[in-house]
């Protein structure tokens, strides 16, 4: 069977996950389906052809099953309707006739549209079947055909010879200085990623009156330095995690706090919180006992039967396989009514972190861990199997058991087109059902870059590849599909170019969008930077592309919109570009706009505004490049509407620009900083101010623009309109005027820095590592406080 056709049907009704309007089905109107259904590879014939209820596409039970080698079994619920359970290789999925849920796996799934009946014959949702039974459905939109097949394998490592095998093919490969850096023919889609739009952000489109964080699409949602659920916010302060309870804003709280001082070596980076759990995830750096050497006083490999070391070399060569170890440390905690947090479960996945994502009830984590290729390279044959023990990177999960665990070569997989030295490792956990171990993947192969929709997570890494004399960039894209809790390998692609971030990424319609820059924006010729943008189907496989936009230039930001793209690219001028890729095979540009200053981060208003962050520039003679050739230097932040409603000739409506040179926002390199609501009209995020206080003063040494002074530190809050632009309705600090008058010109006290804005009610709360402020939404007048106790001192960490 094909190991390529891994990917999410368009067509089909399952959204494994998130939840979908589920009335009960009444008599459908089928609508009558122009495509081929390929199972394992052949044609799956039917006198009853395929047809749509709601979008999902039906098939008959009976033929699919078969195709399948699935068994069928029919019962009756106890309101006498008739239940079908279709089971193969000890998976199941239950459905009821006339009901549009499905049991699976132990837990109940909401479909679009169950199970029908249709002249006698029990038409089924293809995708829900296909999937519970663990098939990889695919879509082909341009040759209209639905393929399903088993998920394809990739090859395991299995031995340490093997190991060593593929290290030095890689080394072969790459060289030694191998460096990872870190509308359409389509029928309609009903389980597509939605892009981040303002019900992502605002809580009062999603079930409740307070905000999220801004996340890149909607329903995945990505942890924080803070949150809020409405009743309490969570938020990091140092090494602790302050839980402030805001249900009266003139009077705000300290609920609870989790300290980890005194857990030496965690280290607390983000956090979840949905009301019910507070998931925080953390580094933990822990050294291990050096091993004995038994030529100098003692056995060596105590330590090493707990996995926890091993040793290598002889004599006073040895060393320690493992001094120190780092693991993604995730603590999940319920959270009590009065917000006092208890520990539930604990895991640990060896290697440094990634990125997480958490869809519903289940929680994806990538790490990677760095692999000694010196040591096990050298490692003679009585070494080998210790070098390679220590490269099997360990787990745990308290659900389970309290010890540690190590993965096992034989459950360690590679990319045989792309072989690497680091190691990806993948944890997933069905939060819901805390019985279930965490499910842990490790591929050699290391992950950069995470992108994630409902349904599949996208881990790309760039790569510069020898080339004669000059090296070739490239990005690999690895593609897994996410089922609550478990992750399972689809494909992956590789596209000319490096990647700036996760926003260079996207899935709609079920094709995979990413944009990327190639070449060096400062070289000339053939070396010269160039940008594009790459289509690719289900399958990985390429079907689009967009290339040489703005050469001499590099994408600074990039927001996919559905059917349409949005670039920008700078070097002296900011062309945004509005792209077309309704048609999956030929992404076009319909326009484009140039103007001074560039877009950090692009920011969907609606369907007709873009709102950019980042900073205005200036244009000055570059000295000994020319007399014809100019620089751009940058200037204060800028924040900037641009209306596309009119794709052929975007315009720029309106600009705001903060303070001077050297002005600065957490937002332009971390979106989740920002508050946007468009119900209310709202946008806040923190700045940095810096200003010239003498406007006539020269530039500096050079000709350089002049920095400015620090004036200020906080939350900017701006009413938007469209057609109004941008309103600063004022600012909001945690320093006091003490604070400012012991500022200097490029210090003050950080721990004062809001980092974020968040509202619950008809409060805004800004947050540092400090204090908690409130203060109304509507006049920004003062509310209340919370300040935070001072962290311990190194002192009292002593005496502890």
């Amino acid at each position: 069977m094909s190991k390529k056709t891994l990917a999410a049907l368009l067509l089909c009704s399952l959204l494994v996950g998130a939840p979908a309007a589920a009335a009960p089905l009444k008599t459908p109107a089928p609508a009558p389906v122009n495509i081929r259904i390929w199972i394992g590879g052949e044609t799956l014939s039917s006198p009853t052809p395929p047809m749509l209820v709601k979008g999902a596409a039906m098939v008959p039970l009976r033929q699919v099953a078969e195709a399948l080698g699935a068994q069928v079994a029919w019962s009756k619920d106890r309101n006498n309707r008739q239940t079908v359970t279709v089971t193969r290789g000890g998976r199941s999925a239950a459905m009821t006739v006339g009901s549009s849920t499905l049991r699976t796996a132990g837990r109940t799934v909401k479909l679009i549209a169950g199970p029908v009946m249709k002249d006698g014959v029990t038409m089924v949702p293809l995708r829900a079947v296909s999937e519970s039974l663990g098939s990889a459905v695919a879509w082909d939109g341009l040759n209209r055909i639905v393929r399903i097949d088993d998920p394809g394998e990739l090859p395991v490592i299995g031995t340490a010879e093997q190991l060593q095998q593929l290290l030095k093919k890689s080394q072969n490969a790459y060289g030694s200085n191998f460096i990872a850096n870190e509308r359409t023919d389509a029928v309609p889609a009903v389980d597509q990623a939605k892009s981040n739009d303002s019900a992502a952000a605002d809580g009062a489109a999603s079930g409740g009156d307070y905000s999220r964080t801004n996340v890149q699409v909607e329903g995945v949602d990505e942890a924080d330095w803070a949150k809020t659920d409405g009743r309490f916010v969570y938020q990091l302060s140092g090494n602790r995690v302050q839980i402030a309870d805001i249900a009266n804003p003139s009077e705000p709280k300290l609920a609870a706090t989790i300290d980890y001082t005194a857990e030496s070596g965690f280290y607390p980076r983000e956090m979840y919180a949905d009301g019910e759990r507070l998931i925080v995830i953390g580094q933990q750096n822990s050294g291990l006992p050096m091993p004995i050497d038994p030529g100098i006083g003692g056995p060596a490999g105590a330590a090493a039967e707990t996995g926890s070391s091993a040793a290598f070399g002889s004599g006073i060569d040895r060393w320690p396989a493992e001094p120190m170890r780092t693991t993604v440390k995730t603590l999940i905690y319920d959270v009590s009514e009065d917000g006092q947090p208890k520990l539930a479960r604990e895991t640990e996945l060896e290697g440094s972190y990634v990125s997480s994502r958490k869809i519903a009830g289940a929680l994806y984590m990538v790490a990677n861990k760095y692999t000694d290729v010196y040591r096990i390279m050298e490692s003679g044959k009585s070494e080998t199997t210790e070098a390679a023990t220590a490269f099997q990177p360990v787990y745990r999960d308290s659900a389970n058991s309290s010890g540690l665990k190590r993965l096992p070569l034989d459950a360690i997989r590679y990319f045989p087109a792309s072989p690497d030295t680091s190691m990806m490792v993948i944890g997933a956990l069905d939060l819901d059902r805390p019985d279930r171990e965490m499910q842990v993947s490790g591929y050699l192969g290391s992950g950069q870059t995470v992108y994630a929709s409902p349904k599949n997570l996208y881990v790309a890494v760039g790569k510069y590849i020898p080339s004669g004399a000059a090296y070739r960039q490239e990005t690999q894209v690895y593609k897994f599909r996410m089922d609550r809790g478990s992750v399972a390998y689809e494909g992956e692609g590789l596209v000319p170019g490096s990647i700036l971030n996760q926003f260079a990424m996207d899935e709609y319609d079920g094709f995979f969008r990413i944009a990327t820059t190639k070449g060096d924006m400062w070289a000339t010729g053939a070396a010269r930077s160039t940008n594009n943008l790459y289509v690719m189907d289900e399958e990985m496989a390429v079907t689009g592309k967009l290339e040489n936009l703005a050469p001499g230039e590099r994408i600074y930001s990039t927001r996919f919109m559905g059917g349409r793209a949005y670039m920008v690219t700078f070097r002296n001028v900011d062309p945004l570009f509005a792209i077309d890729l309704r048609d999956p095979a030929k992404p076009a540009v319909l326009g484009q706009l140039k103007i001074p200053g560039y877009s950090d981060y692009l920011h969907p208003y609606d369907e007709n505004y873009v709102i950019g962050f980042g900073k205005e520039t200036v244009e000055l003679p570059s000295k000994g490049m020319g007399p014809n050739e100019t620089t751009a230097y940058y200037q204060g932040m800028k924040i900037a509407l641009f209306d596309v409603s009119d794709v052929s000739s975007p315009k720029q409506k309106f600009k705001e620009v903060i303070g001077d040179r050297g002005t600065d926002s957490e937002l332009l390199y971390d979106p989740k900083a920002l508050l946007f609501s468009k119900s209310k009209g709202l946008m806040a995020f923190p700045v940095e101010v810096r200003e010239i206080r003498d406007k006539n003063q020269k530039p500096a040494s050079g000709g350089f623009p002049a920095y400015g002074e620090f004036t200020y530190q906080g939350a900017y809050v701006y009413r938007i309109d469209p057609q109004k632009g941008f309103a600063l309705q004022g600012r909001i600090t945690h320093l006091t005027a003490e604070d400012m008058a012991a500022s200097g010109q490029y210090g003050y006290d950080y721990t004062k820095a809001v980092r974020r804005i968040l509202y619950a009610g008809d409060t805004l709360f800004t947050l540092s590592e400090r204090m908690l402020k409130a203060n109304d939404m509507n006049t920004l007048a003062d509310q209340g406080s919370l300040t935070y106790p001072a962290p311990p001192q190194p002192a009292e960490l002593y005496a502890r």
